[in-house]
């Protein structure tokens, strides 16, 4: 219900961003130097300015090129003509000696009024993201596909002992 609310707040002040998320792994002990783009589009008919920040445990892990910015007025939600867009840069530093676990957070990007422009509603919208660090080579498997991997491996191994029992026999 709340990705919901967002979506039609986005609908209405006409505010979108893209991505939505982000989930990155990194092998634990390995440095890492990384950068994304989030893409934020005004298709309103008024200017605005916008506000980012990181928030939770991921901001430790995450810089933002720029923190705040303009976006001029948009061709208006139904036109068919391109939103006017900015993209914003973020930078992953991920130290080599930052323990293995999930870290997560959110960008958060502040809608407010430019001078002259009009805003009736205060919006804020996120980007999730999601950081594992160290569970690159951790595969799980649902207990069903283990087991069957372990049944086989034993008819394997009692196809070749059957099979050498009957060679040795002969």
């Amino acid at each position: 219900m709340f990705l919901l609310n967002i979506f039609l707040v986005s609908a209405v002040n006409a505010l979108t961003i893209s991505p939505n998320r982000f989930d990155i792994t990194v092998e634990k002990g390995k440095e890492v130097e990384r950068s994304e783009h989030i893409q934020i589009s005004n298709s309103a008919t008024d200017p605005i300015h916008v506000y980012a920040s990181v928030s939770g445990p991921i901001s430790e892990f995450i810089s933002l090129e720029k923190n705040e910015f303009d976006l001029p007025a948009g061709p208006g939600s139904h036109s068919g003509l391109p939103r006017k867009s900015e993209l914003v840069k973020l930078i992953f530093s991920i130290p080599r000696e930052v323990p293995e676990s999930k870290y997560s957070g959110e960008i958060i990007f502040t809608e407010q009024p430019t001078k002259g422009g009009v805003l009736g509603t205060y919006v804020q919208l996120g980007v999730k993201v999601n950081l594992n660090i160290g569970t690159m080579a951790k595969v799980e498997f649902p207990v069903y596909v283990t087991a069957m991997i372990i049944v086989l491996i034993i008819v394997i191994i009692l196809s070749i002992v059957k099979e050498r029992m009957r060679r040795f026999n002969e």
